[in-house]
């Protein structure tokens, strides 16, 4: 596998620069800082690791199409925003008190051959929730579609010296839960 300082001396060579690289311990380092994020209700900072263009999707069935079939969540930027600041309201009774949260994320995969503009990350999550003296389990699979973004944005995710010192973004996020097919509750949390 060519580093990214052999990359770098092509480019200066007078060769095209390559395409941005992620590997597993960047994609994993992304996705733990996301979830500290949302473990932490750092929702504003969450939001920012987002592209603009970007989709939360939980299936509500097998497939990955809500035309074809109910989906749990399926929203944009915007609407996350609005989910945010709904989540942030005094009158957010589904909220209040607050879910407090522990995020595990594993058995992260980079999608071959993470080369491009973007990277398809696939992981292992587990959620534990308490809240109003109950804990509950919500254990998924996620795909997260990392979009290389070439200016840095300040304080909004982790630098990628692969990527021209820019930002992995997330484009797209499908959180496949493990019992789509069964009463959820309460999923304001599911961020």
């Amino acid at each position: 596998m060519e580093t990214p300082e052999a990359r770098s001396r092509a480019a200066g060579a007078g060769g095209a620069a390559p395409p941005p690289l992620l590997g597993r311990a960047e994609a994993e380092e992304f996705l733990y800082r996301e979830a500290r994020l949302l473990d932490e209700r750092r929702f504003e900072e969450w939001l920012g690791l987002w592209t603009g263009g970007g989709r939360y999707l939980v299936p509500g069935g097998a497939g990955d199409d809500p035309g074809e079939e109910a989906a749990i969540v399926d929203d944009d930027r915007a609407t996350l925003a609005d989910r945010i600041a709904r989540l942030r309201s005094p009158a957010a009774y589904a909220q209040s008190p607050p879910s407090r949260t522990v995020r595990v994320v594993s058995n992260v995969e980079v999608a071959a051959p993470g080369a491009g503009p973007s990277a398809d990350v696939h992981s292992s999550l587990v959620i534990f929730e308490s809240r109003l003296g109950q804990t509950r389990v919500v254990a998924a699979r996620c795909l997260h579609r990392l979009v290389a973004e070439a200016v840095p944005a300040e304080g909004a995710g982790p630098a990628s010296p692969a990527a021209g010192g820019g930002l992995w973004r997330i484009g797209l996020k499908r959180v496949r839960l493990v019992d789509w097919d069964r009463p959820q509750g309460n999923l304001t949390f599911l961020l």
